[in-house]
């Protein structure tokens, strides 16, 4: 029995859908629905696409999903992040401060932080995610060894700071979504953070596709007869501008009529006008579901993951996927489960695309294989059943070191 409960700090939670809020989203309501009394502290912000100094909901508590989640007021003093942004553009050089100002005038909530003190004590364990944002940052330096942290980990500039080796100092434990996030950690910070890196444990992240509740309307009309799916934000951190020229360039070269289906928000200028392209935007889950289904495969050319919940969610649904092979933690999911196929430049890619197409029995058998992955591997059970145990160990060595020495 655990008998403590649970509060995860994320700096958006509502309507926003990136792959941290899912994760913690997924986690909350699971750890509910087995009993674990857990609670998300938030901001009011909106999203990572509105203003970070903006409230957008009332501070207090709020429902999300049958979630009780606490919301808080931003921090309002933006020039100092603003400034190192600018840095960051005209590609100068930055101090220790302006790496810590990054985090400290992002997105933030000094009031959510002083409230959070309130829970540090034995009854609660606290979790906090990404490391990318302020907010993070802010509760694991203010309560050092009290916080765990899921960093949701990139090879990124911001990776290799030294806000990063603190936080990494200071959390309590360290959850990692991939062992391929836990490598790159280990490479970069092993010799230096040491055990606690070293010795922190890989939870992966809990995948099961939602009821999906039909909305009334009915998307078929809107889909081509043949046609990929890319699923997610469209940024060109995700890669999304390569991905649409490398499109362009395979059905040039092949001369197919196969389109590409976007579902998701983002900028929209990313896609060039073509009528090999259609974008659905934001769609319900119903209909996220029914699109993927419909498919020849999923396409997720990011080489910024920390797990890609996207990829397991295709899986499920009875197709297969494309990743890069630039991107060590996908292209290690699809080679350990043999879910798809990994591109490392246009030409693989269009006989990867090439290759789906033609093959049906193909596409089964890598989508079966890679649902039995998911199954097996990342299960709401099986991966906070990691979690737990990682509480309970750590609690046992506590206590431990306050019995002192055996005799």
């Amino acid at each position: 029995m655990f008998d403590k409960k649970i509060i995860i700090v994320t700096p958006w939670f509502g309507n926003f859908a990136g792959g941290a809020e899912l994760l913690a989203r997924g986690m909350a309501g699971e750890l509910n629905k087995r009993g674990l009394s857990t609670t998300v502290f938030t901001t009011c912000s909106l999203s990572p696409y509105d203003s970070w100094w903006e409230d957008y909901y009332k501070p207090g508590i709020d429902d999300v999903a049958g979630i009780e989640t606490r919301r808080f007021a931003t921090n309002k003093n933006r020039a100092r992040y603003e400034a190192v942004i600018g840095k960051l553009r005209r590609a100068t050089k930055l101090t220790a401060a302006d790496e810590q100002d990054f985090f400290d005038y992002g997105i933030n909530s000094t009031e959510l932080v002083k409230e959070l003190g309130e829970y540090v004590d034995g009854n609660y364990e606290i979790i906090a995610l990404p490391y990318f944002h302020g907010l993070t940052n802010s509760v694991i330096n203010e309560y050092p060894g009290e916080v765990s942290l899921v960093p949701c980990f990139h090879d990124e500039p911001q990776f290799y700071w030294g806000t990063t080796e603190k936080i990494l100092r200071h959390a309590k434990l360290i959850f990692f979504n991939s062992a391929a996030e836990k490598q790159m950690t280990i490479r970069e910070y092993g010799h230096r953070v040491g055990r606690r890196v070293v010795e922190s444990v890989v939870t992966g992240v809990g995948v099961e596709l939602p009821r999906s509740v039909a909305d009334g309307t009915d998307i078929s009309e809107q889909l081509p007869e043949r046609f990929f799916v890319y699923a997610g934000r469209k940024e060109v951190g995700k890669n999304v501008p390569l991905l649409c020229q490398w499109f362009i360039s395979y059905i040039e070269n092949s001369r197919r009529d196969t389109k590409l289906v976007f579902i998701g928000g983002g900028d929209n200028a990313l896609i060039p006008a073509s009528d090999q392209f259609v974008d659905l935007g934001f769609v319900s889950e119903a209909k996220k579901q029914h699109v993927i289904r419909r498919s020849l495969g999923v396409i997720n050319l990011s080489e910024n993951e920390s797990f890609s919940i996207v990829i397991m969610e295709a899986w499920l649904l009875g197709v297969p996927v494309v990743v890069s092979a630039e991107c060590a933690v996908t292209r290690d999911h699809v080679r350990t489960c043999n879910g798809g196929l990994f591109v490392a430049s246009g030409d693989e890619f269009d006989l990867a695309l090439e290759y789906l197409e033609d093959h049906e029995e193909a596409r089964n058998l890598l989508a079966a294989q890679g649902k039995q992955y998911v199954a097996r591997e990342f299960s709401f059970d099986a991966v906070l059943a990691r979690y737990l145990r990682e509480f309970r160990r750590h609690r046992k060595s506590e206590e431990l070191c306050l019995s002192g020495p055996l005799t």
